[in-house]
């Protein structure tokens, strides 16, 4: 081989050396900056809560003087991915609000939902109690992480991994943040309560139109920042009456907006799995119909009454009661699209709304800023008189209807 031919091998072969060395770099720092930094996020909520209320939306009359702090609690997936920052709003010191923004803009557009009045949850007690019954079940294993987890939404809690210092597997310990009873780690179904990944569900629309739909979050965010600029105001300060003043006139902050509510009564779930019959009363407190017990309705379908509820009800029970006590037809769908809402509530028509093993109800729409979103009465926490909420039609938590005719 002459010397020219060695000296191209040598340098072909010094690039390809160089490129395995820089690879896993610029890999590393692409996936980085998927990642939404606190400090957008906080932007982006401020940006969401603004619009609301300026355009005076259901929900947010009194939200005039309200601020979000800036620290977050930042609850994670089950799969240890950073899932949501979740911003505290507070008006004269008293929380009226939460805002969840997510935390990777590979999950697609950055809001998701604000809760009204929200019930507090217990992190220290339920991250203590977690990495004790990690130590208690597995006394030889070395506690790897505590983290607060969106286990399965809305339900959060803290999930502990621990290692096996001998077999080397990895062990999961669930403990809900409200109830501090601990969650069984195995998959939740339509009946059966246990855990499943937000994260992995955002996925399914694919990384690609998840990263546009995110852009146009951004660009929607800091069109509200500049408009609110343009006014003198700063977005990130506590929401005066002064500043909605000078920002009611703004179309870009302020946009046509139409929404319907129907005012359905909030209730909330008496046990872990009766968010079935929290639901049934809800609607049938609207309709005026007669309304039992949490209890009495569980059990009218084939549960033993002498033994603790062990399962929740399925979306065709929902579907017999309304048949059999109501007289109405239910009709069953996975189909969770934007004209489904509109319809059902133009008609004045609530509808149960589920995730993966959870009840709630639709009672309202508001679409505004090219988005649609659902008015939510959800019975969770357990024990609670329920959470009132606006969630985005579309961001992936729900997963089918029953609407009731």
């Amino acid at each position: 081989m002459n010397r020219n031919k060695i000296g191209v091998s040598i340098l072909v072969l010094a690039t390809l050396l160089i490129g395995m060395v820089l690879m896993p770099a610029v890999s590393a720092q692409e996936e980085k900056n998927y990642s939404v930094t606190v400090e957008e996020a906080f932007k982006h909520a401020n940006a969401n809560m603004i619009s609301f209320i300026a355009a005076d939306a259901p929900g947010f009359e009194n939200w005039t003087g309200a601020s979000v702090d800036p620290k977050p609690v930042e609850l994670y997936d089950i799969n240890g991915q950073k899932l949501f920052y979740q911003f505290s709003v507070y008006k004269e010191k008293k929380l009226i609000g939460t805002i969840d923004i997510y935390a990777n803009k590979t999950l697609g557009n950055s809001f998701n939902d604000i809760t009204f009045d929200p019930e507090t949850y217990k992190v220290a007690e339920a991250m203590k109690k977690s990495k004790e019954i990690a130590k208690n079940e597995y006394p030889d294993g070395e506690i790897k992480s505590t983290k607060m987890v969106v286990y399965s939404y809305p339900s959060i809690g803290a999930m502990t991994v621990i290692k096996d210092k001998v077999t080397g597997v990895k062990h999961r310990i669930f403990v809900d943040a409200y109830t501090l009873k601990e969650v069984e780690d195995k998959p939740a179904t339509e009946t059966e309560p246990g855990v499943w990944s937000m994260y992995e569900m955002k996925l399914e629309n694919g990384v690609e139109e998840n990263l546009k739909e995110w852009e146009k979050s951004d660009q929607f965010t800091k069109s509200i920042e500049q408009a609110a600029a343009n006014k003198g105001v700063n977005i990130n300060a506590a929401v005066t009456e002064e500043n909605i003043e000078k920002l009611s006139g703004d179309a870009t902050i302020t946009p046509k907006s139409t929404s319907v509510t129907l005012g359905v009564p909030l209730r909330g779930q008496e046990d872990p799995y009766w968010c079935g019959p929290a639901c049934i009363q809800m609607i049938s407190l609207y309709y005026g119909y007669p309304t039992p017990t949490q209890n009495s309705i569980y059990y009218y379908f084939p549960f033993d009454p002498d033994e603790e509820p062990s399962s929740g009800l399925a979306a065709n029970d929902v579907i017999i009661w309304a048949e059999d006590k109501w007289g109405k037809t239910g009709t069953y769908t996975n189909t969770c699209t934007t004209t489904g809402v509109t319809t059902e509530i133009n008609n004045n028509r609530p509808f149960y709304s589920l995730t993966i093993d959870h009840f709630r109800v639709c009672q309202g729409y508001l679409i505004q800023n090219g988005y649609y979103y659902m008015y939510i009465n959800d019975p969770m926490p357990v024990g609670s008189n329920g959470t009132p909420k606006i969630e985005r039609i579309g961001s992936g938590t729900e997963r089918k209807r029953v609407y009731i005719h």
